[in-house]
């Protein structure tokens, strides 16, 4: 029972820790977050984003400013080319015809040039794309813009899919991960006293 209560007790620890290590950003009333997971597929992502519950979707970017904010304050800064970070539009149903997953009126667009295009028939899943270019001064740098890409990117090109952006009313917001921390300090804090009962 002692190995058991310790093990639960470790495990608790290890996911409150991890919880507050994953710091999502808010703005505009949402609240956005990353999840690196290397090689997963626009499905696995939408899926995955939905049975976190809490209200969170794969990211809807439907403006320039809540682009430049996801770009700037979600997505690594530097990053190998061609890594993808999924979004959650898709032109599965009717090619050429992207739609958000939420809903939401898909009047933005942040496509590379020569995007979307659909290569081998098979481009339906949207995604940010990191390439290097040429800024007005000369200087290479990497920039964030979208691509259509296949569903199972991850699998085809080695490296490529490193994972997806979510998204989340704040309204829907589950304890802050200071709450949780708070927890975790509380649960310790328990077992230390059961372990000195028990010994004394």
């Amino acid at each position: 029972m002692k190995r058991v209560w310790k093990q639960m007790v470790a495990g608790l620890a290890l996911g409150v820790a991890a919880q507050v290590g994953h710091a999502a950003v808010l703005w505009n009333g949402h609240e956005y977050d990353r999840v690196d997971s290397e090689g997963i597929t626009w499905s696995d992502a939408n899926a995955a984003a939905q049975t976190m519950g809490g209200g969170w979707y794969l990211a809807t970017i439907t403006s320039l400013a809540e682009n430049d904010f996801v770009v700037a304050s979600v997505l690594p800064p530097s990053t190998g080319d061609r890594s993808h970070y999924w979004i959650g539009a898709n032109d599965a149903a009717n090619e050429g015809s992207f739609v958000w997953g939420t809903g939401e009126a898909f009047g933005y667009s942040n496509w590379w040039g020569g995007e979307p295009n659909n290569a081998g028939g098979v481009e339906d899943y949207l995604a940010y794309d990191a390439r290097s270019e040429t800024d007005q001064a000369g200087s290479i740098r990497m920039s964030w813009r979208w691509n259509d890409a296949p569903d199972n990117l991850g699998q085809v090109f080695s490296g490529y899919a490193n994972g997806y952006l979510i998204e989340r009313a704040v309204g829907n917001s589950v304890p802050a991960p200071g709450g949780l921390a708070l927890l975790g300090l509380g649960l310790g804090l328990l077992a230390a006293s059961i372990r000195r009962r028990t010994r004394g």
